[in-house]
């Protein structure tokens, strides 16, 4: 077993921010990260064989992420690339894969940045082919150049929805509508809130102003209702909805679609944190378990820090300031810092981040997840994609007597997939919640158990031997 001054998991903003801050002031550091490159979502890459016409021009976040990396890699960071992190063991101690073989790496400290997944969502057609998330559309274009598709309808909430529809456009996809859950009225009384972030808001007034150029319909109040198809998906109805995002029954309209891309915000990636002992708080204004964290973004095991979407999701600004933040408590804890450096630096990062979270907290109450999303899908609609259970599977085990996940899991299956319940923790929670009356905290979530991610099982073999 090797022993490293700080081995960072996640190569996105926030965990190569920590890199650069904390390589800089000399520590020893190895980033850990399962894509074939840096740069997570956000600054995707393209892949080193790929070739684009000289007329093509890379986008404003590859530029910015490309910058970075030739930073970290020039500060002598140490990069395993294709390598799955999969489980924390005695606070510290990370095992990782790659190629089959398995190591562990002994972290003096260990800083997760995993990012987060889209929020799954199921309802009538989910699982049909050109049903796609948001993220998952966003990655086929960013870093392959491939479109989901020609005819494309776009259902969610939140400002991401933009940013597809940007890229759909640019691509040359006919966007036939964007359909954005939250009501969005009254937003003149975030006015004054506002006005510290008027880059952001610009950022977003530049992205409505190209759907209004293109023709594109922003139908607010507006949800998902079912995706229709035989072998892949050809057509998409949607419905206003309440302020609890429960749709209004008689105000379907449907569209005519080669792809459905699906994007209801995002839950955080906590299953290295809980295998590292953290302690987790559910936060029901942004419907998600969060890992808790000290002023320094310390969790309760000393010497674990979780930055960036991980802790929380709030863009890729927030990442790279609590990135950066979190390499200058890595240096100080390892004596690369003075007191007087590390509390003057510190406080310039906490300003910065005192000032962004203004503006996050106002997106949290904008986008705010409506109760409605999680009645959207049918008894027979499919929950648990990897075992196959159905919604209504899920309630009858609930009917007879289940009280939490755990226990759902047990007696049906769902949650002992290849995604460990990603895709079906979320609504099973709030199923059990309306069923019980009890709260989506009180309904638990699945226990994280090593392998967090698949790895074949000769890396199994080679760790236990």
């Amino acid at each position: 077993m090797r022993t490293v001054d700080c081995v960072v998991v996640g190569g996105g903003p926030a965990g190569l921010a920590t890199a650069r801050t904390a390589a800089r002031a000399g520590a020893e550091v190895v980033v850990v990260d399962e894509n074939a490159q840096l740069g997570g979502q956000y600054y995707r890459q393209l892949p080193p064989t790929f070739r684009t016409p000289v007329s093509a021009r890379a986008g404003k976040e590859t530029v910015e992420g490309r910058g970075l990396i030739d930073e970290v890699r020039a500060l002598g960071v140490e990069t395993k690339l294709d390598t799955v992190a999969w489980a924390v063991f005695d606070g510290r101690t990370l095992a990782v894969t790659s190629g089959g073989s398995t190591e562990r790496l002994e972290a003096k400290t260990l800083v997760l940045a995993p990012g987060a997944y889209d929020r799954p969502v199921p309802f009538p057609g989910w699982t049909l082919p050109g049903v796609l998330t948001a993220g998952g559309a966003q990655n086929l274009m960013k870093a392959y150049r491939v479109l989901p598709g020609r005819r494309v309808l776009i259902a969610g909430s939140g400002p991401l929805l933009l940013v597809v529809a940007h890229y759909l456009l640019e691509g040359g996809a006919r966007v036939l509508a964007v359909c954005e859950a939250a009501p969005m009225r009254g937003l003149w009384r975030y006015g004054l809130r506002m006005l510290p972030h008027l880059n952001f808001v610009q950022q977003g007034y530049r992205y409505r102003q190209e759907l209004r150029d293109a023709g594109v319909p922003l139908l607010t109040g507006h949800i998902i209702r079912q995706a229709l198809g035989t072998t892949e998906v050809t057509r998409a109805v949607v419905a206003e909805c309440d302020r609890t995002w429960r749709p209004v029954v008689g105000t379907e309209r449907s569209f005519d679609i080669d792809a459905l891309v699906v994007g209801y915000g995002f839950v955080p990636s906590v299953e290295l944190s809980c295998l590292a002992g953290a302690e987790q708080r559910y936060r029901p204004d942004v419907d998600a378990w969060l890992p808790a964290r000290t002023p320094e973004l310390e969790t309760t095991v000393p010497g674990v820090f979780v930055v960036g979407d991980g802790a929380g999701v709030a863009g890729s600004a927030v990442a790279l300031e609590e990135g950066a933040m979190a390499g200058l408590a890595v240096a100080h804890r390892l004596g690369r810092l003075t007191e007087g450096e590390y509390v003057g630096r510190r406080a310039r990062a906490r300003g910065r981040l005192r000032h962004l979270a203004g503006f996050r907290a106002v997106m949290d109450e904008i986008y705010r997840v409506g109760p409605g999303l999680y009645r959207l899908a049918g008894d027979q609609t499919t929950l648990c994609r990897c075992e196959e259970v159905t919604v209504g599977e899920a309630r009858a085990a609930i009917a007879e007597g289940a009280r939490e996940l755990n226990e759902v899991k047990a007696w049906t299956r769902i949650g002992m997939g290849r995604c460990q319940g990603r895709f079906c923790g979320p609504t099973l929670a709030h199923l059990v919640a309306q069923a019980t009356g009890r709260s989506v905290a009180e309904s638990g979530v699945f226990t994280s158990r090593p392998p967090t991610k698949p790895v074949p099982l000769g890396a199994l073999a080679d760790e236990m031997g």
